[in-house]
């Protein structure tokens, strides 16, 4: 009895021992639980804000970047503008320039010509030396070729309307005018004709008459480097192609 006695006192008192280890031991991992959750909550909020912070920051970045590359495009649309703007602006310019010395030479040009016909119409007023052509004539012309005599420098061959050579006595007169003015080896001879515009008739028996007096002077020795041949072309009424200009200059 006294054996059971004891063995059921231990017992007693071995118990309440037990639960209140086991409730600490609860209470202690449920602590830990809770802080170990705490951190990790903490943990992944503070992960979570260091992600946004960075998705906005990137996002922030990506924007800079695209605006300034808009910017750069924009800049270099603006400045491609600018420089097609000046590339046109030059061509115009030259053009511009262009089309005034074309007019500038065109202008004197014809104070060349206007010049030229001047002189041509003064020498109507001139002594006249007639001479008679026979030969090389396909008719009979109506009016003899004629020389005339404008200063010491220069003479004026008038042919006839339907004549476009010379004779050999025509051409002696010529030559026997030229060498009071200059040996035909020194110096340079000029031959100018003035045709109506337009009449290729014209221009080809322009040609004629002024290479008839080119050749009576590579005849007669002229060198040929020497012999400047002209034909203009004039709209005014007084072009007169039977009259054939031949001026020396020393």
């Amino acid at each position: 009895m006294a054996a059971t006695s004891d063995s059921g006192e231990a017992s007693d008192i071995f118990w309440p021992g037990y639960v209140d280890a086991v409730t600490n031991l609860a209470i202690n991992l449920l602590f830990v639980i809770a802080v170990m959750s705490i951190v990790v909550l903490g943990a992944t909020l503070q992960l979570a804000q260091m992600t946004k912070k960075k998705a906005i920051e990137e996002a922030q970045s990506q924007q800079t970047a695209t605006s300034a590359s808009h910017t750069q495009d924009k800049q270099k649309g603006e400045q491609q503008k600018d420089a097609n703007a000046q590339s046109k602006d030059e061509t115009v310019s030259r053009m511009q320039q262009t089309i005034n010395e074309v007019q500038a030479k065109l202008e004197v040009t014809q104070k060349k010509l206007d010049e030229t016909q001047r002189k041509l119409a003064q020498t109507q007023d001139v002594r006249e030396e007639v001479v008679h052509a026979k030969d090389n004539k396909p008719t009979e012309p109506k009016q003899a070729n004629k020389l005339q005599s404008l200063t010491q420098s220069a003479i004026v061959v008038v042919f006839s309307p339907d004549v476009v050579t010379l004779s050999a006595a025509e051409v002696n007169e010529l030559m026997g005018k030229l060498k009071k003015v200059s040996p035909l080896q020194q110096g340079r001879w000029q031959i100018t004709v003035i045709s109506p515009k337009g009449f290729s008739e014209a221009a080809r028996l322009s040609f004629y008459r002024a290479n008839a007096v080119r050749n009576a002077l590579l005849e007669n020795g002229a060198p040929s480097t020497a012999i400047d041949l002209k034909i203009h072309e004039s709209t005014q009424a007084g072009a007169d192609n039977t009259k054939v200009l031949l001026r020396w200059t020393p």
